[in-house]
């Protein structure tokens, strides 16, 4: 297994715990190399993906789409590939808060 997956896999079980403890209207289930969180209704999916060409991990939100994440070396967080603003664990939480009502 590569450097890569092993970080990449630490991260969605990072998320998958995060989802647990903190966001109580949401199943989370691990599909194949996917992080699939739904709200409990089934109207929303987040999917989390494990993208090994690229080295990326990728966030299809039902709010904002399609997001691409690569390690950062300095920070050592997984930033946005388009806008190094937004973080992968930042924006989860706001969306699934947002969801959460």
């Amino acid at each position: 297994m590569t450097e890569f997956k092993i970080e990449a896999k630490k991260i969605l079980d990072e998320l998958f715990l995060l989802t647990e403890k903190e966001f109580e209207n949401f199943e989370v289930d691990y599909e194949d190399e996917n992080l699939v969180i739904q709200t409990c209704s089934g109207e929303k999916t987040f999917i989390i993906s494990i993208h090994e060409p690229t080295s990326q991990i990728w966030l299809s939100s039902p709010i904002s789409g399609a997001h691409h994440f690569k390690k950062d070396k300095k920070s050592l967080e997984w930033i946005n590939t388009r806008d190094e603003n937004i973080k992968l664990h930042d924006l989860l939480k706001i969306e699934l808060n947002e969801t959460n009502d």
